[in-house]
């Protein structure tokens, strides 16, 4: 599986980077949604993984514009954000994102997801 994994704090993005590469994932990573954006303009990943509050673009206008993108159209998006109320959930959906979850999660919570979505 290719993965890209989107958040703006490093150690994240490092012990979720570790902990896909032990489960042998593919993985990809972007440290704001600008760099997501270009990223899934060029690349096919089979999910995406997006944090919601992040600087120069966040989660929410990234998976817009990720959707946009010929690549990017029917790639599984996953958000995840420490904003766990219906609110949420209900934007998530009307930017394209595919599933939201809600922090604290492990990396095996984030797999699990993707493998449902995927079927």
């Amino acid at each position: 599986m290719k993965l890209l994994f989107v958040d703006d704090m490093r150690d994240t993005r490092d012990f979720f980077r570790f902990a896909f590469e032990l489960e042998k994932v593919e993985v990809h990573l972007a440290s704001n949604g600008a760099e997501a954006v270009e990223l899934a303009k060029t690349e096919s990943f089979d999910a995406i993984v997006m944090d919601v509050e992040m600087p120069v673009m966040n989660g929410w206008d990234a998976v817009r514009a990720i959707r946009a993108t010929a690549l990017g159209s029917t790639t599984p998006i996953l958000m995840y954000t420490a904003y766990g109320d219906s609110e949420t959930r209900d934007r998530a959906t009307a930017v394209g994102a595919d599933s939201v979850l809600f922090k604290p999660l492990l990396p095996r919570d984030i797999l699990s997801r993707i493998h449902k979505l995927r079927g």
